[in-house]
């Protein structure tokens, strides 16, 4: 019995960490991948390093970006959510 009360503050500690912060990841993680999958062409983006673009051919894993000077293709993952 003094076991398990010893390991209720672990315990709780656990369950704390899994509330604040793991299920607001997940929420977000599924926000994010909803909208991914939601891109069209002729979408305007912006890229996790603050690229703006318009995509203008989207493949399986990536996305092509036309900019002012030119194109480039990144990862889908990379786009942020607006």
């Amino acid at each position: 019995m003094d076991d398990l009360i010893a390991l209720l503050p672990l315990i709780a500690v656990f369950l704390i960490f899994y509330v604040v912060l793991y299920i607001p990841q997940r929420r977000r993680q599924k926000k994010h991948k909803l909208y991914i999958e939601s891109l069209k062409i002729g979408d305007d983006v912006v890229t996790e390093s603050g690229i703006f673009g318009r995509i203008v051919n989207i493949k399986d894993e990536s996305i092509t970006l036309v900019l002012k000077k030119g194109e480039i293709e990144i990862l889908k993952s990379k786009i942020l959510h607006n």
